[in-house]
């Protein structure tokens, strides 16, 4: 079972169901905090990595010793990387948040546009899903500047 619904009206009684049920809630979210963990260890260290761009000073950079100008295009390159993969991890932690939200209302594996449920493999590879994959195809063609790439890319 990949959603996670809970049908019991009565909260003084606990059947197997809802054992199971609530079994597999705290798996979800236990899975959705490591993710979370992970994604905010990326982020602390990019912005230790990246350059802050409010503090960089053109004075100081006109007393710097001149650089080679491919040194300094592969610099602003992979700043820009980093600066792309951060904004991906933020709008990542924002489906965590958006799971999590899921999880609580019972929500969690349903499809948020057409309600049907999202297959187990496709929670199992991204947990904060909240699209069955036609769903999300259509969405990605109508909104194609929210398209994020996966974090192995």
């Amino acid at each position: 079972m990949t959603s996670i619904t809970n049908t019991n009206t009565n909260t003084n009684t606990n059947t197997d169901t809802d054992t199971d049920t609530d079994t597999e809630r705290e798996r979800w979210r236990s899975t959705l905090d490591a993710r979370e963990a992970v994604l905010a260890a990326d982020l602390r260290t990019a912005a230790a990595e990246l350059p802050d761009a409010r503090n960089t000073d053109d004075t100081e950079r006109a007393r710097a010793p001149a650089r080679d100008p491919i040194d300094i295009a592969d610099e602003r390159l992979q700043n820009g990387l980093r600066y792309a993969e951060a904004e991906r991890d933020m709008a990542e932690l924002r489906d965590i948040d958006a799971a999590r939200m899921r999880l609580e209302n019972g929500e969690f594996g349903f499809c948020i546009d057409c309600g049907t449920e999202i297959p187990r493999a496709r929670l199992e590879a991204m947990p904060a899903a909240a699209r069955c994959i036609a769903c999300q195809e259509r969405h990605e063609e109508a909104h194609p500047a929210e398209v994020r790439l996966p974090p192995d890319l």
